[in-house]
């Protein structure tokens, strides 16, 4: 909205990108400043979903382990030995139960995000009229209208969408990590630094992939307002288009323009498709790493020797 004022004389279009991400960054907060307080219930609920989330696959090791153990005291002839499928189940039962508070705990944090990213949208739309509403004629003659309407629609769109999907992301992400990284202390310091490893390496690879799809979905931006203003300048002027017989350059227009967005959209769709398989593949690199080294430390290859 701070780049909503009148174009300079001989000024281009303006990019996609924001010319002051702070200034920018520091309004979209001040319209979550009155939601503090959801926010931080958000924040909680986030916290308690993701600890439950945590602790759960230590749960299932200690279930693993006792089935382990017990096979192979079995197998072994250890008096006593044998699958203890009591215990299991009880541990099972307290595995199940920590599921399903923490989907719980999910659901809630979706529900009260969804709530304050609408209340935001709301917000901004409501402010972004008035603006329009304030502006004088040559902002609307110096600009195509499709690109008033893509920031009213798409742009506004994409912040709630953003807010809803990335936010929450973000806090889960940060929680997880550091719940995480807790967890695996208490387990392995060595298994732990294994995968700790890892996290430069993927961020080593996919930082030149995440700057190249910046620059494709900012053209994908760019070309859909132009591709929204061809179009309804095109249908509202459409008795002016046929009068003077430019039904195909009308065409040429919109298909020149729609051709730019395709390109745009398929390549940053593509480039911003690849970063999960890498990071995959990283990610099972490092697993199959600590499988070896922790497999190796607990079970040395003597004990299946004898």
């Amino acid at each position: 909205m701070s780049q909503m004022g009148p174009p300079r004389p001989g000024a281009s279009m303006p990019a996609e990108k924001a010319k002051d991400f702070k200034g920018t960054f520091r309004r979209l907060v001040s319209y979550l400043k009155p939601r503090w307080k959801k926010l931080a219930a958000v924040f909680a609920v986030a916290i308690l979903s993701t600890v439950f989330a945590i602790v759960g696959p230590k749960i299932m090791g200690m279930a693993i382990t006792e089935l382990f153990e017990g096979a192979y005291g079995q197998l072994q002839g250890v008096p006593g030995g044998g699958i203890d499928f009591g215990v299991i189940g009880q541990i099972l039962a307290v595995l199940a139960g920590l599921y399903v508070f923490s989907s719980l705990f999910s659901y809630l944090q979706q529900y009260m995000m969804s709530t304050v990213a609408q209340d935001t949208v709301y917000d901004l739309r409501q402010d972004v009229n008035k603006k329009l509403e304030k502006l004088p004629l040559e902002y609307f003659d110096g600009r195509p209208n499709g690109e008033t309407l893509s920031r009213m629609t798409n742009d506004i769109d994409t912040i709630g969408s953003t807010l809803q999907q990335s936010l929450t992301q973000f806090i889960t992400s940060i929680v997880t990590l550091v719940g995480i990284l807790v967890m695996m202390l208490t387990i392995s310091p060595l298994l732990t630094l294994i995968a700790v490893v890892s996290l430069p390496l993927s961020l080593f690879v996919i930082g030149p992939i995440l700057k190249r799809s910046q620059k494709y979905f900012s053209s994908q931006q760019k070309n859909l307002g132009r591709l929204n203003g061809h179009v309804e300048e095109m249908y509202t002027g459409h008795q002016v288009v046929k009068a003077f017989g430019h039904e195909a350059k009308s065409n040429e227009q919109f298909d020149a323009v729609n051709e730019e967005l395709y390109n745009a959209g398929r390549k940053a769709q593509f480039i911003s498709g690849i970063i999960m398989p890498m990071m995959s593949l990283i990610g099972n690199l490092s697993y199959v790493l600590i499988s070896i080294v922790g497999g190796g430390a607990r079970y040395p290859a003597r004990h299946f020797n004898r």
